[in-house]
């Protein structure tokens, strides 16, 4: 399985405009891998997942296009990882020399709520729609997907990491969530990644309900570990990266 990184920065980004901390001044001075865009993530080339306000940047740095994605999957409905905008741009008024095909697209409630009410069409954007909630099982483009419930959004309940699975490998995708509920823990028994995609906003800071310090981090993988999901040969991936995460990002 193969994951392309658009972003791995939270929802200020890397630097924040209207910041002048260690990290930020840091990221300006020096440039490159120290600038992180809002996370976004294309896995095998065929699926993406999140929708962020810095998808276009992050696509036309990187020199890539997003023609041949078959399917999108929506964590959750905060700006950061889903702009309502970058679906629109997918209407045939805005790409008259190119054809596309339908996508699907994979999200909680929340998320098509805001779709609806930014005046997104389902037909003009080439979109079919596949709601979905915690604990759901999907098959989608080849994938197995098991949407799992994310400590996050607690004033909505819907938002989601995702196990993903492409006939070969396992990974769990599994940015903006604070430690998992025991309900949870249950639903992974029995799993085994190959990768972990974990988020680390608040790396240097104390514990916090909705994100994951470098200690949070840490018993998440050793709980994993224990239930036997982690072992020596899964990559583990730390990203989602506050610009107050407390010192210079990694």
């Amino acid at each position: 399985m193969k994951l392309t990184f658009l972003g791995t920065g939270a929802a200020e980004g890397i630097p924040s405009p209207f910041c002048d901390c260690v990290t930020c001044e840091h990221a300006r001075a020096n440039g490159g891998r120290n600038i992180r865009r809002r996370q976004s993530v294309i896995v095998n080339d065929h699926m993406l997942i999140d929708l962020g306000p810095d998808l276009f940047a992050s696509c036309a740095h990187l020199g890539l296009s997003l023609c041949s994605i078959e399917t999108v999957l929506i964590t959750h409905s905060h700006s950061d990882h889903f702009d309502p905008n970058n679906l629109r741009m997918r209407a045939k008024a805005f790409r008259l020399a190119t054809e596309l095909p339908e996508i699907t697209m994979i999200a909680g409630p929340s998320v098509w709520m805001k779709w609806d009410e930014s005046g997104g069409s389902d037909q003009h954007s080439q979109i079919r729609r596949v709601p979905i909630l915690p604990g759901r099982l999907i098959q989608a483009s080849g994938y197995t997907i098991c949407s799992i419930e994310a400590s996050h959004q607690s004033r909505i309940g819907d938002a989601m990491n995702y196990i993903i699975n492409d006939g070969k490998v396992t990974l769990l995708y599994a940015s903006d969530s604070g430690l998992y509920t025991e309900t949870v823990w249950k639903e992974l028994e029995g799993f085994r990644f190959d990768g972990v995609v974990l988020e680390g906003t608040i790396w240097g800071h104390p514990s916090g309900k909705e994100h994951l310090n470098e200690k949070d981090f840490g018993m998440m993988l050793e709980r994993m570990r224990q239930i036997g999901a982690v072992t020596d040969t899964t990559t583990v991936i730390a990203t989602h990266f506050s610009h107050q995460g407390g010192g210079r990002t990694p």
